[in-house]
């Protein structure tokens, strides 16, 4: 009876401390995932000489504008054209180079024009559909109760030269808002 209220009292202890390390390993492998998307395609578009467009993709065949969060997925592509001044769009004969499946646990939000996408052009800077100037951030946020304000979550930082980087902001709720700073 007494090993019995040891393992149930160990159990009691253990199980905050998984919670914490999964809802903390959620959000590192999202975030590792993003910053990975963008250094893929900002090498890509130098290396080809062409547009490089990662956008969130629940289908994983088209850029998503109605869904919310990045946590549906994306797909980066070969854009050398561009259909549309303000969204990015997979037009026919555009090659989808790589694509990430739905992702759990976490919250997966952009600002300004990063809540759908970002792309690179040929020279490895970070433009808009329309050639525009481009940065920001997409914050990737767990809104589970196990992790401290100050350590639920990860931004992408995007700046306009392409540079992509991952910073940990602090403060963050478990209602997990989008960045509201573009700045890097």
């Amino acid at each position: 009876m007494v090993t019995l209220a040891l393992l149930a009292l160990l159990a009691t202890l253990a199980v905050p401390s998984f919670q914490r390390q999964i809802a903390a390993a959620n959000v590192s492998n999202a975030a590792n995932e993003l910053l990975l998307a963008a250094s893929r395609a900002r090498t890509e578009a130098i290396r080809l000489g062409s547009r490089v467009t990662v956008c969130k993709s629940s289908d994983g065949a088209q850029c998503d504008t109605t869904t919310t969060g990045w946590e549906t997925g994306w797909i980066t592509f070969i854009d050398p054209v561009r259909t549309s001044s303000t969204s990015a769009t997979v037009d026919s004969g555009e090659t989808i180079t790589f694509k990430v499946s739905p992702l759990s646990g976490v919250k997966i939000l952009g600002n300004g024009d990063l809540a759908n996408y970002f792309s690179y052009a040929a020279d490895g800077r970070s433009k808009l559909m329309n050639g525009g100037f481009l940065a920001g951030r997409i914050r990737v946020c767990s809104p589970s109760g196990a992790l401290n304000d100050d350590n639920r979550a990860r931004d992408l930082c995007i700046s306009n030269s392409g540079r992509a980087v991952l910073v940990t902001p602090t403060g963050v709720g478990p209602a997990c808002p989008a960045p509201s700073s573009s700045g890097c």
